[in-house]
């Protein structure tokens, strides 16, 4: 419809202008025709948009993707933060390993990328820093699940047992180590 439009106004310029004129014309219908491209571009971004971020919603049963990172955090922290936006909440860390493993204070060690600082894992084995969920090293296994609910997948290996999570939209999981009944570890990153 839009390329009829466009032959239309080139014929009615033409018309008028005489033949004279015609690289006057045919400028001013390539003008109009990239108005209109440029147009339909911006309305098939917008709605692309808008259907990507109703996707993202009805992947993560409803929740935004802040939402999501925040059910997978520990201690207010997730995979994908910079390492600039954990010392904002954990403050400097106490010791790091190679520009890629940092230790906090409070017992948590995040692992980042070195070239982008990224947070890629999270992971503690100390009690007094929660999950999103509520959840911390020293609760019981029934703990765990009445808060998660059952896990994605359980694994049980020589007297360790993990339970796994993943996110509905499968870009983070968490992993919780059972020993003795017991979280001994609790581990978040973001999944392969």
């Amino acid at each position: 419809m839009k390329k009829i439009l466009a032959i239309l106004s080139a014929l009615i310029i033409f018309s008028v202008t005489g033949c004279g004129d015609l690289s006057t014309a045919v400028d001013n219908v390539k003008k109009d025709a990239a108005a209109q491209v440029k147009e339909t571009a911006s309305e098939v971004k917008e709605t692309a948009e808008k259907i990507e971020q109703k996707a993202t919603a009805v992947t993560n049963g409803g929740q935004s993707s802040q939402q999501v990172a925040e059910k997978f955090s520990l201690g207010g922290i997730y995979p994908g933060m910079t390492l600039d936006e954990v010392k904002n909440i954990f403050g400097e860390p106490s010791a790091q390993h190679d520009n890629e493993e940092f230790i906090f204070a409070n017992g948590v060690v995040v692992d980042v990328d070195e070239h982008s600082n990224v947070v890629e894992e999270i992971k503690t084995h100390q009690a007094g820093v929660k999950t999103g969920a509520g959840v911390e090293v020293g609760m019981t296994e029934q703990n765990l699940i009445d808060a998660c609910g059952a896990a994605d997948y359980v694994e049980n290996e020589g007297g360790k047992v993990e339970h796994k999570y993943n996110s509905a939209d499968r870009l983070f999981k968490m992993e919780f180590e059972i020993r003795n009944g017991q979280i001994s570890e609790i581990k978040i990153q973001l999944d392969d």
